[in-house]
């Protein structure tokens, strides 16, 4: 390179600064992206994580939930064939009364005919 009067580089100062300013840049561009990447991801893992956490949570709940519901369900099918027994025996008692209202009603016929 051509020197000027005082020993100097002959390239104006202007583009050494910013051959400089460029490297600098470029070195804390390279760097930047770095730090916002690892900031970035750490911040999507720590999203991820914690939706991991609901989730697992939920599940938990629902499990619980389905197990209460099933022992809820257990009951309620017994009680349901307890009413369903209650009704059958209910229906048979119907029966035998009128079948037994029926023969008194017969036996009063029979005691009225003859009492005439």
């Amino acid at each position: 390179m051509a020197r000027d009067k005082k020993g100097h580089n002959s390239k104006p100062r202007s583009i050494q600064k910013s051959n400089k300013i460029q490297k600098s840049s470029s070195n804390s561009r390279s760097n930047k992206p770095q730090r916002s990447k690892s900031k970035s991801n750490k911040i999507k893992l720590d999203k991820l994580n914690s939706n991991i956490d609901e989730f697992n949570e939920i599940t938990n709940i629902l499990h619980n939930s389905s197990d209460n519901n099933s022992s809820l369900n257990k009951e309620n099918l017994k009680s349901l064939k307890n009413i369903k027994e209650d009704y059958d025996k209910a229906e048979e008692d119907k029966i035998k009364n009128k079948k037994a209202n029926d023969e008194m009603n017969k036996q009063l016929d029979i005691l009225k005919e003859v009492g005439l």
